[in-house]
């Protein structure tokens, strides 16, 4: 293959990942935190997996993760 078919291949591999880079970073939505704000969540109470009550400010004082599902499987 000759050098100047080797550098034109370069640059179309480059220019290729740059479209694809600014694709990615115009179709990723913007990331959204609540850490703005910096309220405490709203207290609630729910069932958990055995159904006995759980309610959050049970864990106030320790670092929490909420994790929200759509669906039920």
């Amino acid at each position: 293959m000759s050098g100047l078919r080797k550098v034109a291949l370069a640059v179309l591999f480059f220019l290729l990942l740059a479209a694809g880079l600014v694709a990615w970073k115009m179709i990723l939505p913007k990331p959204q935190s609540s850490f703005a704000s910096l309220q405490p969540a709203p207290d609630f109470t729910l069932n958990d997996q055995d159904g006995n009550p759980f309610t959050l400010s049970s864990l106030r004082g320790s670092r929490v993760v909420l994790v929200f599902y759509r669906g039920y499987w």
